[in-house]
């Protein structure tokens, strides 16, 4: 008799590093309401996580930044030695754009404040599930809040030996929205493919490697205003 081939349904295996109980809690009770994900490890520590990466995988981990003696973004620059192609998303209750830049310098994929919505929740792990970052509409204006009061108090100009077309302008701008390359295409009214050469190009123009260091480029040259 052949035996019977079981229908189920892939799920997004997460790890959460938190060290607060209260806080693992409410995600473990968030989480548990999406039939298409699963929580498969929690740590209280990035210590703790890191000495068991070899042990456990994973889709992607959910990480605090404050974190007892190894901080949630040295973690995630540690783990990528190992895991070069990460998918973490940052939790935080810090909208400050230190933590921004330096998260996405780690190599974090998404950055989420821990009062933002379930809602936010959920698409920012679908959204760096499926290799793309995350960071929502609401933290993006805290974001540009902190910046404009940085250009106010600062002397900082941005680098004028970069001049940017409207059109690069406007895909830059998307690309901190959290766009993928088909909301790019559909909000520009170009084909994905002529998104993909537009964003090449931008990628070299500004040198950047990925998204996460176009949007780290546009913040620190104050280059879009979200």
């Amino acid at each position: 008799m052949l035996p019977l081939k079981m229908n189920r349904m892939k799920r997004i295996r997460i790890v959460i590093v938190e060290d607060h109980e209260m806080v693992r809690e409410g995600l473990k009770a968030l989480i548990n309401q999406w039939s298409d994900m699963e929580i498969i490890g929690e740590y209280n520590s990035g210590i703790e996580w890191l000495e068991d990466l070899h042990r456990i995988s994973f889709d992607v981990v959910l990480i605090d930044i404050n974190l007892p003696l190894v901080d949630g973004l040295t973690a995630i620059k540690q783990a990528i030695t190992h895991i070069p192609k990460l998918k973490s998303i940052v939790l935080t209750m810090h909208n400050d754009t230190n933590y921004f830049r330096e998260a996405f310098v780690n190599g974090a994929c998404g950055f989420i404040l821990k009062n933002q919505s379930a809602q936010d929740l959920e698409q920012g792990i679908r959204d760096v599930y499926l290799g793309h970052t995350f960071f929502s509409d609401e933290f993006l204006k805290s974001v540009a809040i902190s910046i404009k009061e940085e250009q106010e108090k600062t002397c900082e100009h941005k680098d004028s030996s970069i001049a940017l077309s409207d059109q690069e302008l406007e895909l830059l701008t998307n690309i901190c929205k959290g766009y993928t390359n088909r909301q790019l295409a559909e909000s520009m009214f170009l084909s994905v493919k002529s998104i993909e050469s537009h964003k090449t190009k931008l990628m070299r123009k500004t040198n950047a490697q990925n998204n996460a260091s176009l949007i780290v480029w546009a913040i620190k040259n104050h280059v879009v205003n979200i």
